[in-house]
């Protein structure tokens, strides 16, 4: 072989050499460049349907990205034939939410009245819901017709309420705005508050709809909506049943971690779980949704405005089971497990010096408030809150060193 043909090969071969080396370098710029936005984007999470049990109704909860703007065809097969759909919505709203869903209904056919919600700490009361009764009134809808309500729990129960009366009962669809709305508004909407007597007037769940869509409730916040949506996700999951703790407690620290998928499971699984709660025929079974709620209720005007709620019902739930346990009846391994999952999901403790006395005298009177008896939700073990009798003696000595902790 000449040395001309060798030097040619040679520099033939160093030729395929860079050439190779240089498209090994695209293709890794390219698949670099292709997986940072990856590692960036948040996880899309396709929407999971599960149907909730109410009582004498059921709720059809979707829970997922993408959900605004998707409604329109559901509705519209629900009611037949469109015709008029009121748009409800409070005046934080996001416009572009609420834009969206103003033209998915008339895509479909129908015709959308849009309504303001009333907004704030007085959205629950009964003036609120007149508001709402004559923004309908005004609209002409009847109960053949539709509504879509977008807001925050106290106006979407209150949107619940009158849809519920109006006409025989409305159609109701809700947009939830913060991960606890989703979990509350559909399946167990606050009661009505009249002057001097708050959360007394009671209603059951009547939306047929809930779009949680996990954008505009933005499930990796981590505010106090979200915190109390953490502590409600426990509170359910002890009335409901062992087998919802354990899913719970595997998630909890994925939660914790802000991952949507994980969130979104257990939005999904806390609502199916207060629905079959609220929903049993057992009497017993349907208090035991109401796990911790004396507790808040009796200790706000003690504490303040300053301790979230969150907080208030996750002490409620450590004050409520070392009762139990006093009473035999749950077991101390249960009560560090129960202790263990609040703390796994950052749920805090109150800080601040509460009389004793005065906190025995607000658990009674709340409770007297609603019942002629004094009972309160204990858990038995995980998964199982029953109403349960409370001896002077004991209550003063577990405020005494529930107090004596702060």
């Amino acid at each position: 072989m000449s040395e001309n043909t060798q030097a040619g090969q040679a520099a033939g071969a160093e030729k395929d050499a860079e050439e190779l080396a240089a498209e090994t370098e695209v293709v890794a710029k390219a698949e670099s460049a292709t997986a940072e936005p990856e590692d960036d984007a948040p996880l899309r999470i396709r929407a999971k349907r599960q149907w909730v049990n109410l009582r004498g109704n059921s709720l059809d909860a979707r829970v997922g990205d993408d959900l605004v703007g998707t409604m329109g065809n559901d509705l519209r097969a629900y009611v037949g034939k469109p015709r008029a759909a009121v748009l409800a919505s409070v005046p934080e709203a996001p416009a572009d939410v609420v834009e969206a869903i103003r033209r998915d209904l008339v895509d479909v056919g129908f015709r959308v009245h849009q309504l303001g919600l009333p907004s704030g700490s007085e959205a629950s009361s009964t003036a609120a819901l007149e508001a709402v009764y004559e923004g309908l009134a005004k609209t002409g809808v009847t109960g053949d017709d539709v509504a879509v309500a977008v807001g925050g729990v106290r106006s979407l129960s209150t949107a619940s309420f009158a849809c519920r009366t109006w006409c025989g009962g409305l159609t109701l669809a809700q947009v939830p705005l913060d991960p606890t709305t989703a979990l509350l508004a559909g399946v167990t909407p606050l009661a009505l508050d009249l002057p001097g007597a708050d959360q007394m007037v009671t209603q059951d769940g009547s939306a047929r709809y809930v779009y949680c869509d996990l954008d505009v409730v933005d499930v990796t916040r981590t505010d106090e909506a979200a915190l109390l949506a953490r502590a409600l996700f426990v509170t359910s999951a002890m009335a409901d049943s062992d087998k919802s703790f354990g899913r719970l407690f595997d998630r909890a620290n994925d939660i914790a971690a802000l991952g949507r998928a994980a969130i979104c499971d257990q939005m999904v699984d806390c609502m199916k779980s207060r629905g079959k709660v609220i929903s049993s025929t057992s009497v017993a079974v349907r208090q035991s949704i109401g796990y911790g709620t004396t507790f808040v209720r009796a200790l706000r005007p003690l504490v303040g405005e300053g301790v979230p709620s969150s907080t208030l019902l996750a002490e409620a739930m450590r004050f409520s089971a070392r009762l139990s346990v006093a009473q035999g009846g749950l077991s101390v391994d249960d009560m560090l497990t129960q202790d263990e999952l609040l703390d796994r999901l950052g749920l805090g403790y109150v800080e601040c010096a509460v009389d004793p006395t005065a906190m025995a005298s607000a658990l009674k009177a709340e409770r007297f408030r609603r019942s002629n008896k004094f009972m309160l939700e204990l858990p038995r073990s995980l998964g199982r809150v029953r109403l349960a009798a409370i001896e002077d003696d004991q209550l003063a000595e577990h405020t005494a060193a529930w107090c004596s902790s702060r």
